[in-house]
């Protein structure tokens, strides 16, 4: 299985104990573009010391740990989920982010608490983010599913957020890197059946399988898009 990312010791049990395709195979950047996507909004995310970073919907905190360790801002990694939290506390960095568990929908900071907010192939509330982040100078970094041209295409994204504040400041087309994400991932799942079948089990080895596929589908026959954004306001 040497496709598949090294995984940490922590990540590796999380791994073992929740058996799904988006942890053995994305590893802890879960999400499109993986580490490199993580480095490219925090090189525009204009983050340092005294300044503070959320990352919502974190998993186990990748982009966080990041933040905290390169560029001294202090960090915040929010989720629902107790379990991947904790991995993340255990992983490299983990002792330099403040974990907070917390719906993102409904965050428990103050208005205007973070000079830079974070939503990483996760579930985006343009209301919350925009709530949290402060009312000037702030930066909104984003790795992200987009409409495509017969719904507005990346403009109407835009355009959306710029009816909250926001202003483009840096995008990245990410729709063909999503595109083979998902092909190699499935195309993994089903080279190496013998395997992540016994792994999941059956039943759930077919629900993911088919998740994969119509993920697959969708970004063929551009029905869904991707990108990298960041916005200032």
């Amino acid at each position: 299985m040497s496709s598949q990312p090294t995984l940490s010791a922590p990540l590796a049990k999380l791994a073992d104990d929740y058996q799904a395709w988006w942890i053995d195979l994305l590893g802890e950047h879960n999400h499109i573009g993986g580490a490199e996507a993580t480095r490219w909004l925090l090189e525009r995310a204009e983050l340092g010391p005294g300044k503070r970073m959320l990352d919502t919907g974190a998993f186990v905190g990748a982009a966080a740990r990041m933040a905290a360790e390169h560029t001294g801002c202090e960090a915040f990694a929010s989720d629902l989920n107790l379990d991947f939290l904790a991995t993340g506390q255990r992983m490299e960095s983990g002792e330099l982010v403040r974990w907070v568990t917390a719906d993102s929908g409904r965050l428990p900071f103050a208005d205007g608490a973070f000079q830079s907010v974070w939503a990483m192939d996760t579930y985006i509330s343009t209301r919350e983010l925009g709530r949290v982040a402060a009312a000037s100078g702030a930066t909104l970094c984003l790795c992200c599913e987009v409409p495509v041209d017969g719904r507005g295409g990346v403009e109407a994204f835009i355009d959306e957020w710029a009816e909250y504040g926001w202003s483009l400041s840096a995008h990245k087309e990410m729709s063909n890197d999503a595109t083979v994400t998902w092909r190699n991932a499935e195309a993994e799942m089903v080279r190496h059946r013998p395997h992540f079948e016994p792994r999941y089990g059956t039943r759930p080895y077919l629900r993911q399988l088919d998740m994969l596929m119509s993920m697959v589908q969708s970004y063929e026959r551009h029905e869904q898009g991707h990108g990298l954004f960041v916005f200032r306001r």
